[in-house]
């Protein structure tokens, strides 16, 4: 039997918690088959779908707690909290993303280092995503 994140935060009978669920899970099954794409053969993170994803910051806070739990209550037991972040699909991921050397650094920070002490001046702009492609999500660089 499979268990989603989100079923463990439907106890809560809030209705802005229950729209972000909703929310949350609505963009992440348009964007599912780039996530998984990119998880299981992919070489470079996919930072403009996880940006067009936006989750609500109530999963990572829900994480963090639990991960936060499992270490106090284990005394401090990194395999405890590894095999957490292993059953919710994080640890695999980590794993297959060090195996095939995927490039996880995030785009701007990248565009940071390659121009050194060079001043750099970001132009940003977001378009619609469909269901398939993330689309153009562009960072300008001017670096001068």
């Amino acid at each position: 039997m499979s268990i989603s994140l989100p079923q463990f935060l439907r106890r809560t009978p809030v209705p802005a918690l229950t729209a972000a669920i909703y929310a949350t899970r609505t963009r992440f099954a348009a964007l599912e088959p780039i996530f998984r794409a990119a998880f299981d053969y992919g070489l470079v993170y996919p930072w403009r779908a996880l940006a067009a994803f936006a989750p609500e910051k109530v999963f990572s806070d829900f994480i963090e707690a639990v991960l936060g739990a499992i270490y106090i209550d284990t005394n401090g037991d990194l395999k405890a909290c590894m095999a957490i972040l292993r059953r919710f699909g994080v640890l695999e991921w980590v794993e297959t993303a060090l195996k095939n050397n995927v490039q996880i650094r995030h785009p701007k920070e990248e565009v940071d280092r390659l121009a050194g002490h060079k001043k750099v001046r970001y132009h940003v702009w977001i378009e619609d995503v469909d269901d398939h492609d993330p689309g153009p999500m562009e960072e300008l660089v001017d670096a001068g």
